[in-house]
């Protein structure tokens, strides 16, 4: 396994599951790293996948259509799975300790993003991203889609 960086937390379970109560002041890092856990967070999506993920959330926070902060763009009604209903939750797989190295691989990626190195999606407008086409000029890895 790659070496996590000190600044990304240790991580043995998720630090917020559906079964506890989901914490408005949770970092950005963690909200990042959990939306990318959540979306992309399996042995078979790339690295590339889980930045496009990151690039879709920072890139709507950005874009005038969609709230200004990440906790309002990730709980936004009908995106992002449950977060509407539930507020920003670890999946309770991510509890699980065969889910250590992907929930690290997604806190790693997030502190990326945040420190300024993105993916090509990063600024163009690409806001999109589920199992089928939206908007255009759709980029097609690891099973989803990712539009403008």
């Amino acid at each position: 396994p790659e070496t996590i960086p000190e600044t990304v937390p240790e991580v043995t379970e998720a630090p917020t599951t559906a079964e506890t109560e989901p914490d408005e002041g949770m970092s950005e890092l963690e909200m990042l790293a959990c939306v990318i856990y959540q979306e992309a967070g399996g042995d078979e999506c790339t690295d590339l996948c889980r930045y496009y993920v990151g690039d879709v959330v920072l890139n709507r926070i950005m874009n005038d259509r969609f709230p200004d902060n990440m906790y309002d763009v990730l709980t936004q009604k009908y995106q992002y799975g449950r977060y509407y209903w539930t507020g920003i939750v670890w999946p309770s797989r991510a509890s699980n300790p065969n889910e250590a190295y992907a929930v690290e691989r997604a806190y790693r990626i997030a502190q990326d993003l945040l420190e300024g190195n993105h993916s090509e999606l990063y600024g163009q407008g690409y806001v999109w991203q589920a199992s089928f086409i939206q908007g255009k000029d759709n980029i097609f890895l690891c099973g989803m889609y990712f539009g403008r």
